[in-house]
């Protein structure tokens, strides 16, 4: 225990000296660079824990995460008339979900803030005092009182948005969000300075200031929204960098690799090595990002049968299939057709390698296997526009049970909504290119 407050300490004061420059540049930098860190690295695990059954025993709150994902087009259907802001994002189970944080500065002098990237919320919020119902974080408490740049924003003011009630005392507006297992936050919207660490600011950003947080996200201080809404900082500060974003996740439970970790806002240029795919739009989830699979391959060769590649394709109408690309979803899931199709590919390759298959699964992966000093079968995800992402082995094929067994983390799904979540994504450089809808994966990107 008290190495683990020694570590958490250390950490926070790293990312404390991030923001200890002076922020007077006298113009913007080309990019706007944030450390991200994953919540192993804040919380390390306990000792002798792997990778992957750190990962199965995130199960229920990556399902979680999906559900949300999930609920969050019918709320679209279904809340023409409530002016409530809806995420995707789940909480509730503290330390036990997938989340990577970045470290931000807020305010004048700057407080040091802990958010949890999401590129499925539409708004950056975080716990304020006075705090009528705050959960425990890492950083200080933000307190708009001492930050001379914190301005409120009226109920009048084309910057509330949605309007979502006043208060009446100081006709400040009102922010809800609420989550799909009932918890939210609850506060006001205002403006103030956001301070990052390559020594520059971004002024007059709009946060919602939560003074009423009910089972939220232990540990962080709130949500960065990186979604394509209109509140989000992808979205605010695209004026000046561009409606272009990229991040790395690094491994997430080695603190080394994750301190090379980024997230970083305005365009630069591409590795040669990256792979595009068109963005699309769902009409039923705007702020999400999409792509469409054409379909993958194991062990050098296309998976030719046993799916329907419809189901990976965004159909506008009726908002199923697609791919989503999401930063909070740790397991990547495919419709069970496509699913079965890929697990059945590789247990044949497996099997011939000299692996042996499990004749039951563990947790929540139907797939494992004894290695006996086989090597694993690649994996390659086709996209749509002939972007082909080769995926290293430690992408999708986990240790379990102290290494002894290793599964393939994946799952299937029949609820018309695929995701490629942040286990599959580690260690690339994922590019999003609002403005000339695409979506890029480039390897070795951190």
């Amino acid at each position: 225990m008290a190495q683990h407050k020694r570590a958490v300490s250390t950490l926070v004061l790293l990312l404390l000296l991030f923001f200890s420059a002076s922020t007077n540049a006298t113009r913007p930098p080309a990019t706007l660079r944030i450390p991200v860190v994953h919540r192993d690295a804040v919380f390390p695990p306990p000792p002798g824990a792997s990778r992957g059954s750190l990962l199965s025993r995130r199960a229920a709150a990556d399902a979680a995460r999906y559900a949300a994902l999930k609920a969050s087009l019918c709320l679209r259907r279904s809340s023409a008339h409530d002016d409530r802001l809806h995420s995707p994002v789940m909480s509730g189970l503290p330390f036990d979900s997938g989340e990577y944080f970045a470290s931000i500065g807020v305010g004048t002098p700057s407080t040091t803030a802990l958010l949890v990237i999401d590129t499925g919320s539409d708004l950056i919020w975080l716990q304020c005092k006075p705090c009528r119902r705050c959960h425990r974080q890492m950083s200080l408490l933000y307190d708009p009182k001492d930050s001379s740049t914190y301005r409120q924003i009226p109920c009048s003011s084309p910057r509330c948005f949605p309007r979502q009630g006043c208060d009446s005392s100081t006709g400040a507006c009102g922010y809800t969000m609420v989550y799909g297992d009932g918890s939210g936050s609850r506060g006001n919207l205002a403006t103030d300075r956001l301070v990052f660490s390559n020594d520059t600011s971004v002024d007059s950003i709009v946060i919602g200031c939560g003074h009423d947080n009910e089972e939220l996200f232990d540990s962080s201080a709130g949500v960065l929204g990186v979604g394509r809404g209109t509140g989000s900082l992808a979205t605010q500060v695209a004026p000046t960098y561009g409606r272009y974003f990229a991040y790395c996740l690094g491994d997430r439970t080695s603190v080394a690799r994750s301190s090379a970790s980024y997230l970083a806002f305005g365009r630069t240029p591409e590795p040669p090595s990256t792979a595009f795919t068109p963005l699309l739009s769902n009409p039923r989830r705007p702020n999400l990002y999409y792509v469409n699979m054409a379909g993958f391959s194991v062990g050098g060769e296309r998976v030719a049968g046993g799916f329907c590649s419809s189901g990976l394709w965004l159909d506008p109408a009726n908002g199923r299939g697609g791919v989503v690309v999401d930063s909070g979803t740790s397991i990547s899931r495919l419709p069970r057709d496509a699913y079965a199709a890929l697990r059945d590919a590789f247990d044949a390759r497996a099997a011939a390698a000299g692996m042996r298959r499990l004749a039951r699964g563990i947790s929540v992966f139907d797939a494992c296997y004894e290695l006996r000093g086989a090597s694993v079968p690649a994996v390659t995800l086709h996209f749509a526009g002939g972007a082909d992402v080769a995926l290293p082995p430690e992408n999708y094929f986990i240790p379990e049970q102290g290494g002894r067994y290793h599964c393939l983390a994946l799952e299937a799904t029949d609820d018309g909504l695929s995701v490629v979540g942040n286990v599959l994504q580690q260690g690339f450089r994922v590019v999003f290119d609002v403005e000339k809808e695409r979506v890029g994966f480039a390897p070795n990107g951190c």
